[in-house]
């Protein structure tokens, strides 16, 4: 056997798994050539030695054979290089890293002209391993300049750019960080870039709070020359009202309404002088970042405005900011429809919030319409429970049945699955919180006594959107079940049902039964010791899930029989148009 073959054999028998019998045969095979060992080993035992020991973890070793492979044949491929770099990266120990480094400088000017755009790329990847923001900005920087990354022409290079941009922001942990990459971008890419730039760094002063370090951005941006776009000023307000704090609150006011001021000059001015639309704001006579004025307000700026005096239930403001958007040519956007819905639920207009859902999302023929986002539909839950939860407006027919509105939830889910940001539109659904969403929609249910809709409404949060009931699920379900348990008795009873020891004793009895069935379910799986542990959480969330299926089966088979029941959950399936959904692991007939 050659020693290329050597070291494909070993090579191979490294990758099918037995490491351990790889790098020990490749150790003898060192050792035991005496001639090579004062001569010098050839280059490709040396090279199958260093991958070996790198891809192993054997940081040290294999630095020190990829040192002595390039000392004896200094034009070998550079190729090892990479893995051995890699090796180091990975590796936990800082010292690993900054050897990195010095692998990185070597290996570049040992390729020259011969470095490709991949290779900068793993190098980069190398160093955002190693959390190493120092020298993946350095990379960057080599990369643009030495014109690997193409920096103008084409959509698709700016995008190339972007992306590897955004990579470097996974470093970008604290406002201070984000500040360095920033500037450090700028320095290399060209104008087209800055705004890009500056708007990502602005979105990190929100995150962090940060409204100085926001001011502080848009000086910088002015003293560059670059003209503050409205979605930064945006970012500024952001920043400013996430702080809460009353000087920041009156700033963002003052800012915000100034903006909006310059949206209905800019009206005026369109009907009479379509030039003087897009006149700069900053006077460069008065000195490198001075501000005279403020962009034109958009969408997003009146929802921001509009919000802020909601939450502080100034409704003369938001009704007064409302008209003057119409007045506007400001498309609406899913921002702004939130806060008029959110306004309309917090006056108690419930229905009125649905109308405004409608028009905005089903818009007449020839109109823009608006897609909403997840935060739409949470705000519908919650407007349905609330209006369910007050006597003056549950029987309103204007409002949608729980059951109607989880089909408008479904099918929001089922369009909103091809867009690109899917994943962003499920979480915003779902909150900071995911049972909030779940109870909401239980609450909604539990007003109707649907115990049907109820059952369909927690496995479509499970298969359309991930979401597992709580813990304050099953005991909204409880309490609905307590309710609808009353059905036997008679009138008088459950008229007082809520002042009289009914409620307790039907609170004890149903918890009780639920206490009941997931003993014998848990008895049923005859876990051993340590395997609970090993489920997954989908696993757990299952459990739970089909124990509730089973629960509501059992609670209505004592009403009806048990084809009604599966009726009844069939029903209540078509009527929210998912007529194949999984409803559990046992039905009506097989349940106690």
């Amino acid at each position: 056997m050659t020693v290329e073959q050597r070291a494909r054999y070993l090579e191979r028998t490294f990758l099918n798994g037995r490491e351990d019998y790889a790098i020990s045969a490749w150790e003898q095979d060192h050792v035991s050539d005496l001639d090579s060992a004062i001569d010098g080993h050839i280059p490709e035992h040396l090279e199958i030695g260093a991958k070996l020991h790198a891809l192993f973890g054997n940081v040290d070793r294999s630095r020190w054979i990829m040192n002595e492979l390039f000392r004896l044949y200094p034009n070998w491929d550079t190729s090892v290089m990479m893995v051995v770099f890699r090796a180091h990266t990975s590796s936990e120990l800082s010292e690993h890293h900054h050897l990195a480094k010095q692998i990185y400088v070597r290996m570049r000017e040992q390729k020259g002209d011969a470095c490709t755009i991949e290779d900068y790329d793993a190098w980069l990847v190398g160093f955002l391993e190693a959390r190493s923001l120092t020298d993946a900005k350095q990379v960057f920087r080599d990369m643009v300049k030495g014109g690997y990354l193409l920096v103008s022409g084409a959509t698709g290079r700016a995008e190339s750019v972007l992306r590897r941009l955004h990579l470097l922001y996974h470093l970008g942990t604290d406002i201070s960080k984000m500040t360095s990459i920033a500037l450090d971008a700028i320095s290399v890419l060209p104008p087209v870039y800055h705004g890009h730039i500056f708007g990502d760094w602005m979105k990190s002063a929100v995150v962090e709070k940060a409204p100085e370090a926001a001011a502080q951005i848009l000086d910088v941006m002015l003293k560059r020359g670059y003209q503050p776009e409205t979605f930064h000023f945006n970012m500024l307000l952001k920043a400013l009202i996430r702080t809460k704090d009353t000087p920041n609150i009156l700033k963002a006011e003052n800012i915000g309404w100034r903006m909006i001021d310059e949206a209905c000059k800019a009206r005026e001015r369109r009907s009479s002088d379509p030039q003087s639309i897009g006149k700069r704001f900053i006077d460069n006579d008065t000195g490198a970042g001075t501000v005279q004025g403020v962009p034109a307000a958009n969408v997003t700026t009146f929802a921001l405005i509009m919000q802020h005096h909601a939450k502080s239930l100034q409704w003369e403001h938001v009704e007064y900011l409302t008209r003057q958007l119409k007045e506007t040519t400001v498309e609406p956007n899913a921002t702004i429809m939130n806060v008029i819905m959110d306004n309309k639920c917090r006056q108690g207009a419930y229905s009125e919030a649905w109308v405004v859902y409608k028009a905005l999302t089903n818009p007449q023929e020839g109109s823009k319409g608006v897609f909403p986002n997840g935060a739409s539909l949470r705000c519908l839950w919650k407007t349905l429970r609330l209006a369910l939860g007050d006597h003056a407006t549950r029987n309103d027919p204007a409002l949608p049945t729980p059951r109607e509105l989880l089909k408008e939830t479904i099918s929001w889910r089922t369009l909103s699955r091809s867009r690109y940001d899917a994943d962003r539109f499920r979480m915003g659904i779902a909150g900071a919180d995911k049972g909030a969403v779940t109870s909401l929609i239980m609450h909604c249910f539990g007003y109707t006594q649907d115990l049907a809709g109820s059952l369909i409404a927690l496995h479509v949060l499970r298969h359309h959107f991930s979401i597992f009931p709580t813990n304050k699920a099953a005991q909204i379900l409880q309490k609905q079940m307590a309710w609808v348990d009353m059905a036997r008795e008679s009138e008088s009873v459950r008229s007082q049902y809520f002042h009289s020891r009914s409620n307790k004793k039907n609170m004890e009895r149903v918890v009780r039964v639920y206490n009941i069935l997931l003993e014998q379910r848990l008895a049923r799986m005859d876990l051993k010791e340590g395997e609970y542990e090993k489920l997954t959480e989908e696993q757990i969330g299952d459990v739970g899930l089909n124990l509730l299926s089973e629960y509501v089966r059992v609670m209505l088979k004592r009403n009806y029989p048990p084809e009604i029941v599966e009726a009844m959950i069939d029903t209540a399936r078509r009527a929210v148009g998912v007529p194949d959904l999984p409803t559990g692991d046992m039905d009506a007939f097989e349940v106690v």
